[in-house]
Parts: structure tokens; C-alpha cells; sequence
């Protein structure tokens, strides 16, 4: 929305939201000295926020605090959406600087859903973009990337997800073998790979993005196959780790403890 259609009661009770949210407690003072409102208009979004539960007022101290309230604001905001919300633009920028096409994309009922991705500014994108795609977990490389480091757990009811998905249970042992082999073949390559066969076909190669021990989405570069020379190979590898980190560290830091209102 523009500056010229933003709605100026919402946009100023945002920025009172904010300011508590930098702090334990806020005084009147300190609230006027951090948004520049006046303090008429800060005490009556104040009562307005604090009929609606989302503020509690101390009056022998004369100073104000979020509730628990503001939690429900993020609930329909997952960790997963954060990372693309925080890695789109370090993508972009990404992309815009080496012109290798990148995605991202998170886990969604059993598969993976490119939910970002930088082809349309790239000079060597297989295709105009793929978002929207949707991947499974074993012949995608982007799928393999987010089974073999997910958590042990998690991954025990992906699988048990996908023994049910089997028309008959008899068939479900050799399959998981082969899944068992190609998960440790991830592991020890250190990321998932897709690889392309026949004139102009893609490759793709992945890699997890994780927070502690969590997987919260996967990175993916896509690219013809002719291209990938064992030396670009490298250098995509190289320029794909960078990223990760980068997008880690940016995810790490929103995720850092502290009250927080989305």
C-alpha cells in the first residue's frame, strides 16, 4: 500500500506496537521520544490497544507492556514462510550479481513448493521461472536435500507418510532401502542433485536451509546440464554455500530471542 492510501490510525498504532516491542516497559515519554507522535495521540491509541488486550498498563508505574494477545497476531506467520520472506531478497541480489538462478522452497504436505525464484533475472534460467513447482522428497534435488537433514523425527513420519502412500505394503522395504541408500549418498556429497539427462535438459543442485537442528526450507540452483562443466560445477557449489549462509545467518537473527510483534 502507498504512503498516499495508508490509513494514518492504523499506521500510527502499528508504530506504538513497535516501540513496545523494543522494550520491556514504555513510558509515555519514552514512546513520544520513539515515534515522534504526540502524547495526546499515543494515550488514546494507548486505551484503544488496551481495551483490545493487546497492551497492560501499570499505573503505580506509569509505564506499558504488550500482553500475550500480540502472539496471535503471527500465528498464521510460520518459520518456513519467514525464510523466504527473509531469503527472497538476498536471492535477488544474489542472482542480479553472478546471473545463476536460484530458489527457495518449503515443505508442503509430503513435497516441496518452490515458493521464490530468481529465473526471470537470470541470462542461463532453464525456464522462465518455477515457481509453484512442487517436487517430491527422492528424485528431486531439492527434496533430497530436505530429507537427509531434517530431523530424525521429522523424517520417520515423512516416511511413514509416504510406506501409507504405497498401493500394496510388500513393496515398501525395497523402496525404503533405496531411500535409505540415497539419503546417505546425499549426506556424504553434502547436497541433493537432480541431474538432467539428454540434450537440454536442467540439473539441480540443493541444499537445506536450517536453524539449530531444524530444516525450514531448501536452497536450489537449476541451470542446463551442458553448462555445468566439473569446474562451474564447483563454482555454483561454492556461490550455492555462500548464499546459504547468508540466508541462515538473516534467519538466525530474526529468530533471535526477544519479545517480538510481526
Amino acid at each position: 500500500m502507498s504512503e498516499t492510501n495508508a490509513i494514518g490510525p492504523v499506521v500510527r498504532a502499528l508504530n506504538i506496537l513497535r516501540a513496545l516491542n523494543h522494550q520491556p516497559q514504555s513510558s509515555l515519554q519514552s514512546l513520544h521520544q520513539s515515534t515522534g507522535l504526540p502524547k495526546s495521540t499515543i494515550h488514546r491509541l494507548l486505551a484503544t490497544l488496551k481495551s483490545e488486550g493487546y497492551v497492560r498498563a501499570d499505573v503505580v508505574k506509569g509505564t506499558y507492556t504488550l500482553t500475550e494477545k500480540v502472539r496471535c497476531l503471527s500465528e498464521g506467520f510460520s518459520d518456513p514462510e519467514m525464510v523466504v520472506e527473509v531469503g527472497a531478497p538476498i536471492v535477488l541480489k544474489s542472482t542480479r550479481a553472478t546471473g545463476l538462478p536460484l530458489a527457495l522452497g518449503t515443505l508442503d504436505r509430503g513435497h516441496i513448493v518452490v515458493r521464490y525464484s530468481s529465473m526471470p533475472y537470470s541470462p542461463i534460467g532453464s525456464e522462465h521461472t518455477t515457481v509453484g513447482h512442487v517436487h517430491d522428497l527422492v528424485h528431486s534435488g531439492m527434496g533430497q536435500a530436505y530429507l537427509a537433514y531434517c530431523g530424525q523425527p521429522e523424517r520417520d513420519r515423512l516416511l511413514q507418510w509416504m510406506q501409507a502412500s504405497m498401493p500394496e505394503p510388500s513393496l515398501w522395504p525395497p523402496v525404503e532401502r533405496d531411500i535409505q541408500d540415497q539419503l546417505a549418498t546425499t549426506r556424504r556429497r553434502g547436497y541433493g542433485l537432480r541431474k538432467g539427462q539428454g540434450r537440454g535438459s536442467s540439473t539441480t543442485l540443493a541444499v537445506p536451509l536450517t536453524h539449530g537442528e531444524h530444516v525450514l526450507g531448501v536452497l536450489s540452483l537449476t541451470t542446463f546440464s551442458a553448462l555445468l562443466t566439473p569446474e562451474r560445477l564447483r563454482e555454483c557449489l561454492g556461490h550455492l554455500e555462500r548464499t546459504r549462509k547468508e540466508i541462515c545467518a538473516a534467519v538466525s537473527t530474526r529468530l533471535a530471542p526477544g519479545p517480538r510483534v510481526p
